[in-house]
């Protein structure tokens, strides 16, 4: 049907509308006064995800043969499904899987309520909502349909043996049921229509797609057309096998945003009901994801999906840009690594807030069927891992190194990474030894590349492990464990240097200065050291900008500040040239690994006191870091400045 044919007339005309095929299979039950049955029927689907269902062969012969006929009728794909197509819409899911829950979470559900006939239903069938306050009810519905939306979109998902048919077969079945005794209680189909109509199961179906789609825009996350075309073609299967009428089930993107803005305007108003969900819904994710020491801001993120006029209609508390936006966007920015975005709540909020629903939905225990939610193990491994689409291969010269900097701190900024500080440090520092090595300025000129190279290519490697998943050397595993975690930039910066200046620099220099030669290096070791040294003034111009009252004690208190910080350098610099001359004066590999070991673990023990500090710092250190301002990536940018740094000479 043509979108200037989705007349409002015609759409009130679907709203008497059910699903025959699945109502007649309920209503040849109870006709036989097989209630029972049909309770017995839906526990079977529960227990066993199967179809033949050899547990139906304990149904009456004339129960199981209505079922069985059908299970059997409504399980073929119609002619024109397109593999190819459901095979890019399930790559499209693997891709965003976690930001289709958040939109589906925060935009589509909250759009569906907004409809007051269809909001009825739901509230009065108590799948959705309990009137005792508990909101288990309205929980467990909704990972059930987050259910549904994973079992579906998985791959091979619409194969003889996936999840999707069998699933909206079920989901089906259940609807049927919810009209049937919903009508026979009294439902004033007159003002509703009837239960979980054709308006309503077509307006449910958009929520699936056009409105996913958008809410995916809103994260600055842009569908190729060929992703769009696919996505909307699955839901557009999804449609056919629910019953939906084939004259509301399009998979043009244009004539579906038509459609569904036809039956928002016609369907949308206030009610109790759509307030009492929407607020249900936002409680549940109030109880089970936090911001840090924050709770109580999901409806943030719901007012921002779908806007204030609908945030208004459905009574969402609004909220104060400045004392909960910002502090929600700082925390998620320092706690999780981001996804990149043009919004900079919304770039914090994808990772964070998306993850969050992911470990929801993997905690979930659904206590009246004793099921636990089912995520596949290959979704489970993409959406727990945010890889780059890249590994660092083994670097020959120091412009090399360079590129890779360049390459990890685009990649870090991007992802909001706290490990992009350090890289960003360590690009200045390499760039200031490479012009040193152009310069002539250490006495080992022609060995001072290789030094670098090396020095570079043990973080490379260790950084190849954080994305591969695998454990690094202790020190970097403790810095890429920091992390994870709410410290000051500081912190993330010295943690790193640490295990790179107090455990891979030895090795480097023992390597290639072996035995009483390693005294030859320590002219250039100091002048390396001193390059390092030389960036404190930006370094602390740096922090001042992220920490605004770092910059009033650098004020008064700037030379001191100085001296402690070259005091630290130095004894952190004696200690690794100890650590060389010891690693350099091994007799055996054998003396020299198990050296490197014990100086791992060092390493490792200083970095742990660098990120777990005594308390009293601790918690000091904790109040600096709720308060730097901007997000990881605009601190980075900060890190890359270089105007304060003296000329190489």
């Amino acid at each position: 049907m043509s979108t200037y044919t989705w007349t409002d007339e015609y759409l009130w005309r679907q709203r008497l509308v059910g699903d025959p095929p699945a109502d007649s299979v309920i209503a040849t039950l109870l006709a036989r006064n097989q209630k029972g049955e049909i309770d017995q029927i839906f526990q079977m689907l529960v227990r066993n995800r199967d179809f033949p269902n050899p547990a139906f062969d304990a149904l009456p012969d004339d129960v199981k043969n209505v079922v069985e006929d059908y299970f059997l009728a409504t399980r073929t794909l119609p002619d024109w499904a397109e593999p190819f197509k459901l095979m890019v819409a399930a790559d499209v899911f693997r891709q965003y899987g976690p930001k289709i829950l958040l939109v589906l979470l925060c935009k589509s559900l909250p759009l569906c309520y907004t409809g007051w006939r269809g909001a009825k239903v739901l509230y009065q069938t108590g799948r959705m909502h309990v009137h005792d306050g508990s909101p288990n009810s309205f929980t467990r519905r909704v990972m059930e349909t987050a259910q549904f939306v994973v079992n579906i979109m998985q791959h091979n998902s619409f194969e003889h043996d996936g999840k999707a048919v069998l699933t909206i077969q079920k989901v089906r079945l259940m609807h049927a049921a919810i009209r049937y005794f919903a009508q026979e209680r009294g439902w004033d189909t007159q003002t509703y229509g009837v239960p979980i109509n054709q308006e309503d199961l077509t307006g449910t179906l958009l929520s699936f797609t056009v409105v996913i789609v958008d809410g995916l825009k809103q994260l600055g996350i842009n569908l190729t057309p060929e992703e769009s075309e696919a996505y909307f073609h699955l839901w557009r299967v999804v449609g056919y096998l629910m019953g939906v009428d084939d004259e509301l089930n399009s998979e043009d993107e244009a004539a579906c945003r038509f459609l569904m803005n036809a039956i928002i305007e016609q369907q949308a108003g206030p009610s109790k009901e759509g307030t009492e969900l929407t607020a249900a819904c936002i409680d549940m994710m109030d109880s089970r994801l936090s911001f840090g020491r924050r709770r109580n801001i999901s409806h943030v993120f719901v007012r921002f999906f779908i806007g204030d006029h609908f945030a208004d209609m459905l009574e969402v508390p609004p909220y104060e840009e400045e004392s909960i936006n910002l502090e929600a966007v700082q925390w998620l920015d320092r706690q999780m690594q981001g996804m990149t975005g043009r919004n900079g709540l919304i770039a914090a909020m994808g990772r964070s807030f998306s993850s969050g629903i992911i470990n929801m939905v993997l905690n979930f225990h659904n206590a009246s069927k004793n099921e636990l939610f089912r995520l596949p193990s290959a979704l489970a491994d993409s959406w727990q891992n945010i890889e780059p689409d890249f590994r660092i291969p083994p670097v020959l010269d120091i412009n090399e190194a360079l590129f890779y900097f360049d390459k990890l701190t685009r990649h870090f900024k991007a992802q909001n990474n706290p490990m992009g500080l350090f890289t960003a440090v360590y690009q200045l520092v390499t760039e200031r030894v490479a012009e040193g090595i152009r310069l002539g300025l250490f006495e080992h000129s022609d060995m001072m590349e290789e030094v670098d190279v090396r020095f570079c290519s043990l973080y490379f490697n260790a950084v190849n492990h954080y994305f591969d998943g695998t454990p690094a050397k202790a020190p970097w595993q403790v810095s890429f464990d920091a992390a994870r975690r709410p410290l000051v930039a500081n912190q993330h910066i010295f943690s790193a240097c640490n295990a790179h200046i107090s455990f891979d620099l030895p090795q480097v220099v023992s390597e290639l200065f072996p035995g009483e030669k390693v005294h030859l290096f320590y002219n250039d070791f100091l002048k390396m050291n001193e390059l390092f040294g030389d960036m404190y003034n930006q370094m602390n111009d740096s922090m001042a900008r992220v920490f605004r009252p770092f910059g009033t004690v650098l004020k008064y208190l700037d030379e001191q500040v100085i001296a402690t910080e070259h005091a630290l350098m130095r004894q952190g610099r004696d200690n690794a040239w100890k650590a060389s001359v010891r690693l350099a004066g091994a007799v055996s590999d054998e003396e020299r690994r198990r050296l490197i070991a014990e100086l791992e673990q060092e390493s490792a023990a200083l970095g742990r006191k660098l990120v777990n500090p005594p308390w009293p710092l601790n918690w000091t250190l904790q109040l600096i870091a709720r308060n730097e301002a901007g997000t990881v990536a605009q601190k980075i940018d900060v890190m890359l400045r270089s105007a304060l740094l003296p000329a190489v000479s």
